[in-house]
């Protein structure tokens, strides 16, 4: 069931009709709450209340600072990621896959030369130095007993026998060093340091493939995604700094705008109401009893207080719920205190009119 609104007795009686037939009510201008979606500090007011503006006039501008760096570092992001992107569609460039190509070549000969082993000639001349230092170090021995002989007998001093015997330690360790070198080199690289070089050299061959491949198609799905996140994330912003200036949707009148550069407003906070002049109408209310005489669209005279000129008129909305004091009406005459709500929307010339002023409508 519906709930009917209980008026106070004074008002109803303004509002009802006269014994003349005509209607009382108040002049009504439709109003709008306007403000923005953003918070903020205001940063200056460009309006006053009463003062009629026109569409996208800028009430107030709230502090964009803070929003303006939100901004850059945004664009940033996409231009950032719109060059990875192009990176990425791009494909590796031709020096990178070149550089590529001669590290595996280079792999490639250097496992050859292990899996080869030592050169003959290497082999070769290893072997010759090996003979040689043994030709020494066998001088080197004779010439100590040679030397230790004639010490023995008195003709050589005991100097020339040390000299010797140092001069053939010194032979006999070449020759151990150059023995080792030619048992190195007839025995190759270990089979470990030959899979090393393989290693590497499959390494390099996968790396250059890579690098002809290009990008997978998944990592550039993925950063035009990146792309296209952050281009919102501009669009997103830069929608936020257009709600710091709040505009006048339409031609209106400042009602209520009370605020200073400096104060805070919150996001989505009322911050001006506005008066709309085309969308004015006065509200009567027609006793239920009389309610059968008015229609949608039936003509009305309007005549206001202070004004000389009456205005046209016409019904545009009849409320279906009727509106009454007394909360339960037993008989017949206590029904004709009911009333309904009868609005009519004024034609003409509106810009004498001020909202609040009082009206008398005629239905005609």
């Amino acid at each position: 069931m519906r709930a009917r609104l209980l008026l106070p007795l004074g008002f109803l009686a303004a509002c009802v009709a006269g014994d003349d037939g005509d209607y009382s009510g108040t002049v009504e201008l439709r109003d709008i709450r306007v403000g923005s979606l953003v918070g903020g500090r205001v940063l200056s007011v460009e309006a006053r209340e009463g003062d009629p503006i026109a569409k996208g006039s800028v009430l107030l501008q709230l502090d964009p600072r803070e929003w303006n760096a939100t901004l850059a570092e945004a664009r940033a992001q996409a231009d950032a990621a719109g060059k990875r992107l192009a990176l990425l569609e791009a494909g590796t460039r031709k020096e990178t896959i070149d550089q590529a190509e001669a590290e595996a070549e280079r792999e490639r000969l250097l496992w050859q030369v292990i899996a080869r082993g030592s050169r003959i000639e290497e082999v070769e001349e290893a072997r010759r130095r090996a003979d040689a230092a043994k030709a020494d170090a066998e001088l080197a021995a004779i010439d100590l007993k040679r030397k230790i002989d004639l010490a023995k007998g008195g003709a050589g001093p005991e100097e020339d026998v040390d000299r010797a015997r140092k001069q053939l330690e010194e032979a006999e360790a070449t020759l151990a060093a150059f023995r080792q070198r030619l048992s190195l080199l007839e025995a190759g690289f270990r089979k470990e340091e030959i899979d090393a070089a393989e290693a590497g050299y499959r390494k390099a061959l996968a790396r250059l493939a890579e690098l002809k491949a290009g990008p997978r198609p998944e990592e550039i799905a993925a950063a035009r995604a990146e792309g296209e996140a952050a281009r919102s994330r501009v669009e997103f912003v830069e929608t936020k700094i257009a709600e710091l200036a709040v505009l006048a949707p339409s031609d209106a009148i400042v009602q209520t705008l009370d605020l200073r550069p400096g104060d805070l407003v919150q996001a989505g906070q009322t911050s001006a109401v506005l008066l709309l002049p085309e969308e004015c109408f006065v509200t009567v209310f027609v006793p239920e009893d009389r309610l059968a005489s008015v229609s949608l669209g039936r003509k009305a005279r309007v005549r206001f207080d202070g004004l000389a000129t009456p205005l046209a008129g016409k019904v545009t909305w009849i409320s279906r719920e009727a509106e009454f004091t007394p909360r339960n009406v037993q008989t017949r005459s206590e029904r004709v205190t009911q009333v309904f709500a009868v609005r009519v929307t004024l034609e003409g010339d509106l810009s004498p009119l001020k909202d609040g002023l009082w009206a008398d409508v005629t239905f005609e």
